[in-house]
């Protein structure tokens, strides 16, 4: 007798200008894709900005603000870039730059197509840690998109459509009945994890949600890029 067709969705909400988020995005998606279940598992990008209206800045400019002194912004980023490179990501905090990412996060919005979606999400990472691209000049937004196969009409709509811009800060309202920071994750609604955990946190987190389901929402906490800075 087959298997009834199970369905399951993780959310997770997260910020371009993040540290932290690329790590556990990969760690995420390392997890997800060693999972038996994996085709029945929905994963939903949800928006969220640490630095709303806030001008464009270099990261370690931004980051000796939020932490305080020198020492903890080369601990910081020195974790970062370790954990990093173990996964074949490669941040450059001396070209990376702070601010409000809006219209990155609209951008991913427009996008219907998933797969092409989440080539989309990964170009803004990747261009804006590895590259030194910006994620703040609609120019050099227009070019990453591009570059993954964004046509011009959804480009387009993005930058005309306030329904976007509207869907965007409805996810941010959501993210504070939860949690104040990102990355986090969301598991099928009823229980969550923020912070770059392990992958094999990940893991068990995924076969919790498929095994376990559960209606009361539990959470754990790792490293995690707040609005008060990163720990």
């Amino acid at each position: 007798m087959s298997a009834i067709s199970k369905k399951f969705v993780v959310d997770i909400w997260s910020d371009f200008v993040c540290p932290w988020c690329w790590v556990a995005k990969r760690r995420f998606e390392n997890a997800l894709e060693d999972f038996p279940y994996k085709d029945d598992v929905q994963v939903n990008v949800r928006a969220y900005r640490l630095a709303p209206n806030h001008t464009a800045e270099s990261m370690v400019r931004a980051l000796k603000v939020k932490l305080g002194s020198s020492t903890a912004v080369l601990n910081m980023m020195s974790a970062v870039k370790q954990y990093g490179q173990s996964l074949g990501l490669d941040y450059r905090f001396e070209t990376m730059m702070f601010g409000d990412t809006a219209d990155a996060h609209v951008l991913v919005k427009a996008i219907d197509d998933e797969v092409l979606k989440t080539h989309l999400v990964e170009a803004l990472y990747e261009q804006s840690t590895t590259q030194g691209k910006s994620l703040f000049d609609r120019g050099s937004l227009e070019s990453i998109a591009k570059s993954v196969g964004v046509s011009d009409e959804s480009i387009r709509l993005a930058w005309s459509s306030n329904e976007l811009f509207h869907r965007m800060q409805e996810d941010e309202r959501a993210m504070g009945q939860f949690h104040s920071g990102v990355p986090f994750f969301v598991f099928n609604s009823s229980f969550s994890i923020s912070g770059a955990q392990p992958q094999e946190i990940f893991s068990q987190a995924l076969n919790q949600m498929y095994f376990e389901p559960s209606d009361e929402h539990e959470s754990s906490s790792s490293q995690v890029c707040g609005l008060d800075g990163c720990n």
